[in-house]
């Protein structure tokens, strides 16, 4: 009587494993079929809505101007943040009122230097890691420049960690006072496979164009952020290939071609034993290969001070296990003089990164 009751249980248990083993299969196919049937999948080449908001400029010869770039880590990975990618514990910022006052901060930074283009990079649309906040929209208002949109992150629900990421609609910003001819964004490499692509980022490179006065050429003006976390840098690699060919066929045309970018990659040459003072199982910044840059490039960053900083602490200057980098930066063609180019000093306040900024004429 007693293996009777004994078979009747393990059979009963087993039913409920079953039972839950199904649903969780049924539940992640469900997940993944929901991914695929609403998976962004951008063409090649896309045309980009220009808001037009402030009075237009014509670049002219001669004329100094300024770039800023920086990317704003969604206004939620300021100083008081760790990242989980980056071997810290947080997902999501500490609550909302730190996405709103780093907003409001970076903003008014980026408006008080009253830059003639400004480069951003990883500005929210609609994402839960930034409390839904549009921060597109609190650009625009706070510059009120002639301003173009480019996705790079657009997932209506990430499922992971825990508590997971959720919807996620991210991309890169660029806001200028020049007139835009016509602007468009352009597919790079995407690293991921299915069906990790179906969560992850398709990143590609905005195009501006404008007119160039008493001269049939145009100074184009790209806005890119190149992978982070691709295995074996072969998203970079590629996605750099696409970028660097792209601005050769460009600067071919006799056009002045300026790329405001975070790389990604360490644009000051380091040696190994430096690349190795981050330890092995934290996120690196490889070497920039300034060998692939075409002819007629030049490669424009701030050699001293560091970009932007490693997530995997809240930051406090100097202290143990606190790492950086020289990833964000320029560049441009050899038709372009460069002036000056810093990186400010922010101290990480209200992103992970500085911004930098660049003064520069037309030749």
């Amino acid at each position: 009587l007693l293996l009777f009751f004994m078979r009747l249980m393990m059979k009963k248990i087993l039913k409920i494993v079953a039972s839950l083993v199904l649903v969780a299969a049924l539940g992640f196919a469900g997940l993944v079929g929901y991914l695929w049937a609403t998976e962004y999948s951008p063409n090649g080449v896309e045309s980009l809505q220009v808001k037009k908001q402030g009075n237009s400029e014509i670049a002219k010869v001669g004329t100094e101007y300024s770039a800023l770039n920086w990317n704003i880590g969604y206004a939620g990975l300021d100083k008081d943040e760790d990242f989980f990618m980056d071997g810290g514990k947080m997902v999501l910022p500490l609550d909302k009122t730190h996405v709103e006052e780093n907003l409001k901060n970076i903003t008014e930074i980026v408006k008080n230097e009253r830059a003639n283009v400004n480069f951003i990079q990883e500005i929210d649309e609609d994402s839960k890691r930034s409390y839904n906040i549009n921060q597109v929209t609190a650009f625009d208002e706070a510059l009120g420049l002639n301003s173009i949109l480019a996705y790079n992150f657009k997932v209506r629900y990430i499922p992971y960690p825990l508590p997971p990421l959720g919807k996620v609609k991210s991309g890169i910003y660029t806001a200028t006072d020049f007139k835009i001819e016509n602007a468009r964004r352009f597919q790079m490499a995407i690293p991921f496979t299915f069906p990790e692509r179906l969560a992850n980022l398709k990143r590609g490179f905005s195009v501006i164009y404008t007119k160039v006065e008493n001269s049939d050429k145009h100074l184009v003006l790209i806005n890119a952020h190149l992978d982070a976390y691709d295995k074996g840098n072969s998203g970079k690699k590629a996605q750099m290939k696409q970028l660097l060919e792209f601005i050769d066929y460009e600067y071919k045309k006799g056009n002045y071609v300026l790329v405001g970018a975070d790389f990604n990659q360490s644009l000051k040459t380091l040696t190994q034993d430096e690349i190795n003072v981050v330890p092995k199982e934290l996120w690196r910044a490889e070497n920039f290969d300034k060998s692939l840059l075409p002819v007629g490039f030049k490669l424009v960053y701030d050699e001293s001070r560091n970009s932007a900083r490693l997530n995997n602490k809240p930051y406090v200057k100097d202290s143990e296990g606190t790492y950086g980098f020289i990833i964000d930066g320029y560049i441009a063609s050899d038709n372009i003089e460069v002036l000056g180019v810093e990186t400010l000093n922010q101290e990480y306040r209200y992103s992970d990164h500085n911004p930098v900024k660049l003064k520069y004429k037309l030749k």
